[in-house]
């Protein structure tokens, strides 16, 4: 089972990186809204997928599917972000305006969770939750579309008015990752990313042990107690992480910030400390 939990988050990771950049490149030369709608379909046509479907075949195909609309979706709405800002002369605010709106992110997935976890612990199967999950992204889907025209296209490709968009984008991005403070980003983000990405998919196999040792909602089902706990866990998960990305741009302030790295040691020591506790 582990194997096959391993592999499929694998191919989804693998999907994700191989359409990186074409998304990018399809964004540039189609606009950013036909991009961003586009990964909503994606992302609604893996749901569907993973509600009617058991086998682990179709899995992988839903987990592509994801992986794609991921694709798609990163990077695209956090370009449309800066050029409003840019738009407004904003720029210097990018920080903390990203961070608000990250926080609101935050606390949206955070609501998710606790819906998705009453959910659960009411029709006692996880797959309600693809199927519900089928109504926000539709709704994101129709205000994707309703994003004014003006975000659609890049500040760049507008002052250029260049034909050759593919050339243009890719010969771009060439340019842009051989500078050394992109480069120091790339590096950090990659660090945090790796090590979250490869950790936070099995914390869920591990709370849903420790969901049913807890002593609550005994005379429920295992799934039903477990959705319920795993919830609650999550919603709450989730509102620290909002209130952290709130306060990112005070932490920005600080000179020679060493937070990133700070994070990342905390995390490796409370993992390793989890680990031991369980093997000993």
């Amino acid at each position: 089972m582990f194997t096959q939990i391993g592999l499929l988050y694998a191919i989804r990771e693998i999907t994700i990186n191989v359409f990186e950049v074409p998304s990018g490149i399809v964004a540039d030369k189609y606009g950013r809204k036909k991009s961003l709608a586009g990964s909503f379909i994606f992302y609604i046509i893996s749901f569907l997928v993973f509600h009617f479907s058991t086998d682990f075949w179709i899995f992988l195909i839903a987990f592509v599917l994801f992986g794609v609309g991921d694709a798609f979706r990163t990077g695209t709405h956090k370009g449309m972000i800066m050029d409003y800002l840019r738009t407004n002369g904003w720029s210097s605010q990018k920080i903390d305006y990203y961070g608000h709106t990250r926080s609101w992110s935050q606390k949206g997935t955070a609501y998710s969770a606790l819906i998705a976890g009453i959910l659960v612990f009411y029709s006692g199967k996880y797959t309600t939750i693809f199927l519900y999950s089928v109504v926000p992204y539709l709704l994101n889907f129709i205000l994707i579309l309703s994003y004014p025209k003006a975000l659609d296209k890049s500040l760049k490709q507008k002052k250029e008015e260049q034909s050759a968009t593919t050339s243009l984008s890719v010969k771009s991005l060439f340019q842009i990752i051989r500078q050394p403070s992109v480069f120091k980003i790339i590096h950090t983000s990659a660090i945090h990313s790796a090590y979250l990405k490869g950790m936070k998919d099995y914390i869920q196999l591990l709370l849903i042990h420790v969901a049913v040792l807890v002593p609550f909602l005994n005379s429920y089902g295992t799934d039903k107690k477990s959705g319920a706990i795993i919830g609650i866990i999550y919603f709450i998960v989730y509102l620290l992480s909002s209130r952290a990305s709130k306060l990112a741009s005070k932490a920005d302030h600080r000179k020679e910030s060493k937070v990133p790295y700070f994070t990342l040691l905390l995390g490796f020591f409370c993992g390793h400390c989890l680990w031991f506790h369980l093997c000993f």
